[in-house]
């Protein structure tokens, strides 16, 4: 018994064990994944800011030189300056030819000197400017204000910024190493207008800033410091002993720096012998990213070729919160793993050993949840009102409201950072145009839009839109745009529908009188403009008033709503039907001359006559007169085709009614119409206890009375 005992729980125990470890490797794998997804949400993190650092950065840079160029053409454009540099070409001639150093020059120097000291003093102070040098046509330093005893040099060779200046005297502005100052510098061209006219290039300005401030400036900003490197082997062939950086590193001379532990820093021994473009590195028990960039100068900007760049900027932020969050980030998910997995364990053999009882009450809670989530979507649908979605400047989705999810069947994950042209627009690759440029244009230019879209749903499915888009401003600047949508399928049904009423005759769905008129009309325009043929007929329903007469209103409506089907089956669907009133009808053939259309009046009038119809206990036939006429390209309106065809209908119905007529223009009009239309002769026929009515005239007409048009026998 005992060994029975042991052979019969081996299966269970052995359940037990595989469920367990399948349900730890799954764990294991979703604890990995969730681990791995930390990590990387830290690296995307770290990159992002890396990625607008440098971008800051490389804008700031772009505009310090802009700034530098504009200083230079504002000192340039001094007409004292021009004269005084004018003077100093000569001057320089004297001096380079005299052996005391001339003293002309020396007194143009001053000059010089003197009339940019002031400006010189509110430039360094204000505007930080470091570096300011006026030069001959020719590349020879004049006057350094921030080291007035040295000029005389020319370094055109290893100034290729100041070499196309004086080549081409266009401004430049950009990085550049040049004999007593590193750093960015505008370069402009002075041109002096002589007394007859003429332009005579008498100089060159150069402004150049204090990069300390500038990166102080960005330290402000973005609390990171920020040290400007330059290459050792750059700065010793081209700068002065005596004015070139005083700390020199293993990474080179540091030209500026935004922190005082700079140079700490990159004597500490901790960061790698080539500088990486991204680093994470504990430094003083904290934790900081680094971040390296090329700098660029002025000669790498216009040279496509790869060349080592002058120096390189390093940037280092201080992320010990974030590392920390990190950390915290990997203990929650091994902790909440590890605490789902015990929960999953306990529930595992707690349903393995009463399956039957938990199924029943999870299929109980499984369905009070599905009952609970679809009173909530029906609550939602309920309460939904216009959707909103709110985007930055690149076009990205920074929020979204309930109801645009549900109005395009989203989740709020799948739509946070993306661009709603992705998402909610139909897509269409051989499509030329921007099916989002509304709300793009507002993120552009800042302005409101409004207009009628289609969206489009998850599913693929598209829906007409009413959108608006407003642009948000923060602090006076343009930071993206709120867009609110709202679904118009069934305002426009509603327009469809009113549409339909008005130009569609309600009981037949034929086209209305005005309808049909404004769609004779356009037959008109387009015969005289394109030629060709095009036939109208006019009908009316024999004695219809005898039908309403004795059968009452209804069963005449249900006599015209016969005819109108006789008729759809007889015509082409290019055709034009419509109800002029009463009984009479009037059918539009576009394309068919008068043999045609004689051919199909003829057709209709035997359709109708052999096809009575069914009402109650009685089968009713009725006949049909029509009257035939063509459209001329003298015809200036739709009175004359429709007064031709009336005058045909006129003659069909003197003639006996049930029957065809052609207009003719030599035929005589009678000016009366005919009485006691109403001594007609009914003939009932029975067959199969159904009862069948035909009614005919008794007598050829006598007299007529005038008629209207578009109006009903009587």
């Amino acid at each position: 018994m005992p060994h029975r005992l042991s052979h019969k729980s081996l299966p269970y125990k052995l359940s037990i064990w595989l469920s367990s470890l399948a349900l730890m490797a799954v764990f294991v794998v979703i604890g990995w994944n969730l681990y791995g997804q930390v990590e990387k949400n830290f690296d995307i993190e770290l990159a992002g800011v890396s990625a607008r650092l440098h971008g800051v950065y490389t804008s700031q840079n772009e505009a310090l030189s802009r700034h530098a160029q504009a200083l230079a053409h504002s000192i340039s454009a001094n007409a004292e300056i021009q004269r005084l540099l004018d003077e100093a070409i000569e001057a320089a001639r004297t001096e380079q030819a005299q052996s005391d150093g001339g003293a002309h020059a020396t007194q143009v120097r001053h000059a010089l000197q003197e009339q940019m000291k002031r400006q010189w003093d509110e430039l360094s102070t204000r505007y930080e400017v470091e570096h300011l040098q006026f030069l001959l046509p020719d590349g020879t330093s004049f006057l350094r204000m921030s080291a007035p005893t040295l000029f005389g040099d020319v370094r055109t060779e290893a100034r290729p910024m100041l070499a196309d200046v004086i080549q081409d005297h266009n401004p430049r502005s950009g990085f550049e190493i040049a004999y007593t100052y590193a750093g960015v510098r505008g370069v402009v061209a002075v041109t002096r207008t002589m007394p007859d006219g003429s332009e005579r290039h008498v100089g060159i300005v150069e402004v150049g800033f204090d990069m300390n401030r500038f990166l102080n400036r960005l330290d402000k900003q973005f609390n990171t410091g920020i040290v400007l490197l330059l290459d050792s082997k750059q700065v010793s062939s081209i700068m002065l002993e005596r004015y070139r950086p005083t700390i020199e590193t293993r990474y080179g001379f540091i030209l500026a720096s935004s922190r005082p532990e700079a140079r700490e820093l990159l004597q500490s021994g901790l960061l790698p012998a080539d500088l990486p473009q991204h680093h994470l590195l504990t430094w003083k028990e904290r934790h900081f990213q680094l971040i390296t960039l090329a700098l660029d100068d002025y000669q790498s900007q216009l040279d496509p070729l790869p060349r080592l760049p002058p120096g390189t900027v390093l940037i280092w932020r201080d992320i010990t919160d974030r590392v920390e969050h990190l950390n915290k980030d990997r203990a929650a998910v091994l902790a909440n793993t590890l605490a789902a997995w015990v929960f999953a364990q306990l529930f595992l053999l707690l349903l393995l050993y009463m399956l039957r009882r938990e199924w029943k009450r999870q299929l109980k809670q499984n369905t009070a949840t599905i009952k609970n989530l679809l009173q909530y979507n029906t609550l939602l649908l309920d309460t939904a009102a216009n959707g909103i979605c709110g985007i930055d400047n690149d076009g990205c989705i920074t929020f979204i409201n309930r109801s645009a999810l549900a109005m395009h069947g989203f989740q709020l994950e799948e739509v946070m950072g993306r661009n709603p042209r992705d998402l909610f627009y139909p897509q269409d690759p051989d499509s030329q145009s921007d099916p989002a440029k509304t709300f793009m244009q507002t993120v552009e230019d800042g302005k409101p839009r409004e207009a009628e879209e289609w969206l489009s749903r998850r599913d693929g499915s598209c829906f007409p839109a009413k959108v608006v888009v407003t642009p948000i401003f923060e602090q006076g600047k343009r930071n993206g745009a709120v867009i609110v949508f709202h679904d118009i399928t069934e305002q426009r049904n509603r327009q469809e529908a009113l549409l339909q009423l008005a130009t569609t005759d309600s009981l037949t769905g034929v086209s209305n009188r005005r309808h049909f008129l404004d769609q004779l009309d356009t037959e008109l325009v387009r015969l005289r403009r394109y030629g060709g043929h095009t036939s109208i007929l006019m009908t009316d329903l024999d004695f219809f008033k005898h039908v309403n007469d004795k059968y009452g209103h209804a069963t005449g409506d249900v006599v015209l709503s016969h005819f109108v089907h006789i008729v759809r089956q007889t015509v082409r669907r290019s055709d034009i039907i419509g109800r002029l009133g009463g009984e009479e009808f009037a059918v539009l053939l576009p394309g068919d001359g008068v043999p045609g259309a004689c051919g199909l009046a003829e057709r209709l009038r035997r359709a109708f006559e052999n096809n009575p119809v069914k009402v109650g206990d009685a089968l009713i036939a009725c006949t049909v007169s029509i009257g035939i006429s063509d459209l001329r390209g003298d015809d200036m309106t739709a009175d004359a085709p429709l007064r031709r065809a009336d005058e045909a209908l006129y003659a069909a119905k003197a003639a006996g009614r049930n029957r065809t007529e052609l207009y003719d223009p030599d035929r005589q009009h009678p000016p009366f119409e005919l009485e006691n239309e109403s001594a007609e002769i009914s003939t009932i026929s029975v067959s199969g206890g159904v009862r069948t009515e035909h009614m005919s005239s008794a007598m050829p007409p006598m007299s007529r009375t005038p008629r209207g048009a578009g109006t009903s026998d009587s």
